[in-house]
């Protein structure tokens, strides 16, 4: 005898009938009276006596009612408690990346989901000056994401993913005076309206920053957060933008040209991104070392 055939016994003894308990444990009627046969055989006794239209518990069929009934809640206690404490030990993480980062290191992060599939992952999406913000807000746990670090209570390790970086381009549409450009520097940008990122991003920020320092600040007549609005919007307004070079083959625009930007520095640096905290949660612990190891 197990605790399924108590089950099938205390629903029969609540129905008083096998067709309604066999409808209500989503069994055979024949199914069900067969168990309950082979629970009288193993008991050597009777459970039931079929009188006026009704199944009545015998003797012992009544003090299994008593004792089978806290037996079957407990255990189904049981479960629930193992289920639910389960569910609540299943650890999660939430990581920051930027639309280029996360093209960059789609194969370690997909890698780190499948080999742990009792993690919980999230992806939060943003620019790095937004990811920094929510990283020291404990907002997210992890960032990939570029430099400058503007937050002092992480740390931002560019050794982690091998010293990754990014290139810019001035990008413009081929009717634009400064299409025939092999290379561009900020101040050339003087006579042009510009499209750019919001501050979330680093390169939205040097934009604003450049901008400001040549003081054509008011010549960015438009910022947004996706890198795809700022492409079909610079025919439109005859404008460019500035985007890393790497978007470049992802370009849904046709009509334009990219030109590299030459600029203080040519290489933007990229890094893993933490909070400095020695006692990270064992989950981050296990995506820093998968990352940085891949």
């Amino acid at each position: 005898m197990d605790i399924r055939q108590i089950s099938y016994f205390l629903a029969i003894a609540k129905t008083q009938n096998y067709s309604h308990a066999a409808k209500s444990l989503f069994i055979s009627q024949p199914a069900l009276k067969q168990s309950i046969s082979k629970m009288e055989d193993e008991l050597n006794t009777q459970l039931f006596v079929y009188h006026d239209h009704r199944l009545h518990l015998t003797e012992t069929g009544q003090l299994l009612l008593e004792k089978g009934e806290p037996l079957v809640r407990d255990f189904n206690q049981l479960i629930f408690d193992i289920q639910n404490k389960t569910k609540h030990e299943r650890q999660c993480i939430t990581i920051g990346v930027t639309f280029l980062t996360m093209l960059q290191f789609i194969d370690q992060i997909s890698r780190f989901i499948r080999q742990n599939p009792t993690i919980d992952v999230h992806i939060v999406q943003e620019g790095s000056m937004k990811l920094q913000h929510l990283l020291a807000q404990e907002k997210i746990d992890v960032g990939i994401l570029s430099f400058p670090q503007v937050e002092h209570d992480i740390i931002i390790d560019p050794v982690a993913i091998n010293n990754a970086s990014y290139s810019t381009c001035v990008v413009v549409p081929k009717n634009h005076p400064l299409a025939t450009r092999k290379k561009v520097v900020f101040k050339d940008l003087k006579e042009s309206y510009i499209a750019s990122l919001s501050d979330h991003f680093a390169l939205g920020e040097l934009t604003k920053k450049r901008c400001r320092e040549l003081g054509i600040l008011n010549q960015v007549i438009m910022t947004h957060n996706d890198f795809e609005i700022l492409l079909h919007s610079l025919n439109k307004l005859n404008a460019v933008t500035i985007l890393p070079t790497e978007l470049k083959e992802l370009s849904p625009v046709e009509d334009l040209v990219w030109i590299p930007l030459h600029d203080i520095q040519s290489q933007y640096k990229q890094g893993l991104a933490y909070r400095k905290n020695p006692n990270h949660s064992q989950v981050v612990s296990q995506f820093i070392e998968a990352i940085k190891h891949h």
